[in-house]
């Protein structure tokens, strides 16, 4: 008896060391008498246990709640999103889980500190709000952020230097709750009290996990102090590794943004799915994530539909490279091995039911045709790609649904493909042999300006590619005309009478009075500037007829004629002409030929302005016999300017410049005005350029004689350029080009200007 009482005892006590927290089970003391009571509690008492007051330690409670709470969505095929399926809830952190060495102690957590040797006492001690720990006669110890390492280090060290014989032992007792935000495209965004030992796929669970617009490719864990971390959920779902899956800190704030493509994948792979990829992803990496192929997966042949950007379609592309980029792609397919004798014919296009269809089902195109349902299809060409085994003969076979006897008598053959086109876009994916005839099938039908190709094939009529098309037949010759150049056929007649069977390089055009139009614009001193609709043989003085009455201030003598083709011979010869002076002066440099100063060589070309070029000088004054003669042209600009009562002086002379007309002024008198000559000026090949464009040039004797200027006369005196340098020799002829064509110029900005 006494035995079985003494064993009872060291229960006691046994029991109230290792589970101080809880009270003494009153049936046991019921059993001891007071002396014992009294042996166990000195004993307790001698083991000098400390712990805090109004401790509050919560219970650990672990439970799953179904997503199905607070999301009835319904299923999707995107891969991964169902990963967070349940949601635990649990904010304790489980008493037989290892603890991490890099745990990070945070707020509210509880040490246990046990000191042996020397001294032998037992301390609990919480880290209060100012993360430190009040450790007894060594007063506040701080611990906050330091990792259970760093701690029981610290913590080591300081009770080596305040005692001696004493050994420590540190445990953490109780782990508080990690508050982390999570925001973004989460199925409950908000701020949640977590398991301390969550990482970012737990934590997120606490928001009800990732809705189906939010990335799992790149999540964001953003620390306190604004250290970013991404995750790519992928690397654990796929690879299993969770390395990047980082711990979650009190204070973190988890980032999810919206996923910017997802592409499905079907066929022949181990798990079709949607899945979210990256920018520099490749067909390749798709494939894996589907866990790779079946065994009956044909990998030489895989599709891929992807958006065509360029032409706002959708396209289908096929035989495709593993490492093809996934760009605008928007599903892969990929293709079994075909059975001769199941499923061995596919159907892709406007269909409403693309795929294989059974070839033993049907015996010619015609009655395949027959069971299909067509959705915007194309009906003037279809293409029908085949192999012949036995023969060896590849062939495309093009047929109109339009026209019966195109198709009603084709054998189907074993791997065929059908490929039906919509009829908006009549684009076709088929081979390079097929998509050759097509173009060589298309009809071309001239509209206006415009031409349009329609591929065709078997009997058609002009009439219903109008009705495709919409074209506006309302200013339109109902007369047009058709050719076929391999038979060598021309027909004018009425397009609403035009039927014909499909040839190569069929083309129809339209004829309408627009073709024989032109448009010019005239601008100036004038009652109605404007732009004109003229006859494509009018001439100037047609346009004179239509512009009202001439203004009182109208220079007549200088109307000036700008035509675009002029222009751009102009623009060509300058831009040559600077080309060959820019290679001559770099091969002289390069031969160290000294060929002095030339920059104003170089800036010739860069004073001359687009808008003063395409001028075609002559007198088209009203009823002069230039403007009943000459013809206009499509974009030709005509310029009445006012009266000018100036004389320009320009090139080499000492102060250029404009000044007032004045009756019987000379060539001589003009150029004093101006300051007289510089040291470098030509003198021998001074000449005028008329207002009309026109030149009147020294050799023929305007020094002398009673040769008076005229109002808006321009006087040029070129430079002279004196050189040793057989380049600079050579490029005279490209300066004088340069030289005409930039006072040329000059002359007209000044007579427009006025």
């Amino acid at each position: 008896m006494i035995l079985k009482k003494n064993n009872l005892l060291l229960s006691i006590i046994f029991f109230t060391t290792f589970s101080f927290t809880q009270e003494v089970d009153q049936e046991l003391l019921s059993n001891l008498s007071p002396d014992e009571i009294e042996a166990a509690k000195e004993l307790l008492e001698s083991r000098n246990i400390l712990e805090p007051e109004n401790q509050d330690i919560p219970e650990i409670e672990e439970s799953l709640v179904d997503l199905e709470d607070i999301d009835d969505e319904s299923a999707s095929n995107k891969f991964g999103y169902d990963f967070f399926s349940s949601m635990p809830t649990s904010l304790s952190a489980i008493g037989d889980l290892p603890l991490p060495a890099d745990y990070k102690i945070s707020l509210r957590d509880q040490l246990r500190v046990i000191l042996s040797g020397s001294r032998d006492q037992i301390f609990n001690l919480n880290v209060n709000l100012d993360g430190t720990i009040l450790f007894p006669e060594l007063g506040s110890v701080y611990v906050a952020g330091l990792t259970f390492r760093e701690v029981k280090d610290k913590l080591s060290n300081l009770i080596n230097q305040s005692f001696i014989g004493v050994n420590i032992d540190i445990s953490l007792q109780n782990l508080s709750a990690k508050k982390v935000t999570i925001v973004g495209a989460v199925k409950s965004p908000g701020t949640y009290l977590i398991n301390p030992f969550s990482t970012i796929t737990g934590a997120l669970a606490y928001s009800g996990g990732i809705s189906e617009i939010g990335s799992l490719r790149d999540i964001k864990l953003v620390r306190s102090n604004g250290t970013v971390f991404s995750f790519d959920l992928y690397d654990l779902l796929i690879r299993g590794d969770r390395s990047n899956d980082l711990a979650i800190e009190a204070g973190d704030t988890i980032l999810i943004n919206a996923a910017s493509k997802f592409i499905e994948i079907k066929g022949a792979v181990n798990r079709p799915a949607v899945y979210e990829v990256l920018d520099d992803e490749e067909v390749g990496d798709i494939i894996n994530f589907a866990l790779g192929f079946t065994q009956t997966a044909n990998k030489s042949n895989i599709s891929i539909t992807y958006l065509d950007l360029d032409n706002s379609s959708i396209e289908t592309k096929t035989k495709v490279d593993l490492n093809e980029e996934l760009k605008n792609v928007l599903v892969v397919d990929v293709f079994n091995y075909l059975n001769e004798n199941n499923l061995s014919l596919i159907v892709s296009g406007a269909v409403e039911e693309p795929g294989f269809y059974d070839l033993e089902k049907y015996k010619n195109l015609n009655d395949l045709i027959k069971d299909l349902e067509f959705v915007d299809v194309y009906p003037w060409l279809a293409v029908l790609e085949q192999f012949d085994d036995d023969n060896l003969i590849k062939s495309s076979i093009l047929f109109s649904l339009n026209d019966k006897s195109t198709y009603q008598s084709v054998e189907l053959l074993p791997n065929s493909k059908l490929y039906f086109a919509n009829i908006d876009e009549r684009l076709f994916t088929v081979g390079e042999v097929a998509a050759k005839l097509i173009d060589e099938y298309s009809l071309i039908l001239n509209y206006k300006d415009d031409s349009y190709e329609l591929p065709v094939i078997g009997e058609y009529s002009v009439k219903e590619f109008i009705n495709l098309l919409g074209l506006d037949m309302s200013d339109i010759n109902k007369n047009a005309t058709y050719i076929s150049p391999l038979d060598s056929i021309i027909i004018s007649d009425s397009y609403q009478n035009m039927n014909f069977i499909a040839k190569k390089y069929n083309t129809v055009s339209f004829r309408s009075p627009v073709n024989d139009l032109i448009s010019v614009r005239i601008d100036g001193a004038i009652d109605y500037p404007g732009t004109y609709t003229l006859e494509a043989d009018s001439t100037l003085d047609d346009l004179y007829r239509l512009i009202g009455d001439f203004k009182s201030e109208a220079f007549l003598d200088g109307v000036v004629l700008q035509r675009l083709s002029v222009r751009e011979r102009q623009m060509k010869a300058i831009e040559s002409s600077e080309a060959a002076l820019n290679r001559s002066m770099l091969f002289s440099m390069q031969q160290g030929e000294d060929i002095g100063d030339i920059s104003i060589l170089t800036s010739l070309a860069e004073s001359i302005e687009p808008e003063n070029l395409g001028r075609i000088a002559g007198n088209f004054s009203p009823l002069s016999e230039s403007s009943k003669n000459i013809i206009l042209f499509d974009g030709d600009t005509v310029v009445i300017p006012k009266i000018s009562n100036v004389i320009n002086i320009i090139g080499a002379v000492l102060n250029p410049i404009a000044f007032e007309y004045s009756e019987r002024m000379r060539i001589e008198s003009a150029i004093e005005l101006a300051g007289g000559y510089q040291a470098y000026a030509d003198k021998r090949r001074v000449y005028i350029i008329k207002a009309n464009g026109l030149v009147e040039k020294s050799n023929r004797n305007i020094f002398q004689g009673n040769y008076s200027l005229q109002p808006g006369d321009t006087v040029v005196v070129p430079r002279k350029i004196n050189t040793n340098s057989s380049v600079i020799q050579g490029l005279m002829p490209i300066m004088q080009i340069l030289s005409d064509l930039s006072f040329s110029a000059a002359a007209l900005d000044n007579l427009t200007d006025n």
